[in-house]
């Protein structure tokens, strides 16, 4: 088969996880917790700060699933020490998530 745009070859071209496509494809771990994280604070700016703040605290507990079940989470694995990205995580999203269930809400 050529390389004219057809065929096997063709294919192997768009699925590999090379260059500028295949690196964006290999961050989605990332790239989802980022946008959860958006969402949460586009919340708290239209003025709901609590539930702003939940999704900003699920965000950190996604990546910290992540980081425990994927073999390669791309731009997650913050260290080589796989125990301590997913402590840092699991704790900056449990701490979000309680301070924003125990603060006042009338101040």
């Amino acid at each position: 088969m050529t390389s004219s745009g057809h065929g096997p070859q063709w294919w192997a071209t768009k699925i590999d996880s090379t260059g500028a496509i295949g690196g964006i494809r290999r961050q989605w771990p990332w790239l989802s917790v980022c946008a959860l994280v958006l969402i949460g604070l586009a919340i708290i700016a239209i003025g709901s700060w609590r539930l702003g703040a939940v999704l900003i605290g699920l965000g950190m507990l996604l990546a910290g699933v992540l980081r425990s079940v994927m073999h390669d989470p791309g731009i997650l694995a913050i260290r080589r020490h796989r125990a301590i990205d997913i402590s840092f995580f699991f704790f900056l999203g449990v701490a979000t998530i309680v301070f924003a269930a125990i603060v006042p809400s009338g101040m």
